[in-house]
């Protein structure tokens, strides 16, 4: 035999004044935030790719450069010819240093501003959805 006891009443009382939430409603909802985090994951992902990419690239040309100035040094014959070697060394660092801050800096500039676009597509995704709730 089953009774209902008061405290089974009392339960049933406040669960008819929690607002519950519409759980096929967040299911799509969350199927969306879903696909639009992904989206981001993908950009993000990119991103660093393509800034693990840039940087290798430039860390090889330097490593290049340095071998070279190595080599340049051995055939030195005089301290003008070292003095040379060095000043156009550190010429061609400062502009290629300065060049690849600016490639990186546009890298992180074009993640910022599809970062920014996709959270505006998620904010409207989620507006639009409760409004139509």
């Amino acid at each position: 035999m089953t009774t209902t006891s008061g405290s089974d009443n009392g339960f049933n009382k406040a669960a008819g004044t929690i607002p519950f939430p519409d759980l096929a409603r967040v299911s799509e909802l969350n199927g969306t935030v879903f696909s639009e985090t992904a989206k981001f994951n993908a950009q993000v992902s990119t991103t660093l790719q393509n800034i693990g990419k840039e940087w290798s690239e430039f860390v090889g040309t330097r490593l290049r450069e340095d071998i070279q100035l190595f080599r340049t040094i051995h055939d030195c014959r005089s301290l003008q010819d070292l003095q040379q070697a060095y000043a156009q060394f550190w010429q061609n660092a400062f502009t290629q240093y300065g060049d690849e801050a600016q490639r990186m800096l546009r890298i992180a500039q074009g993640a910022a501003e599809n970062a920014t676009l996709t959270a505006r597509d998620i904010q409207e995704t989620m507006t639009a959805a409760d409004k139509a709730a």
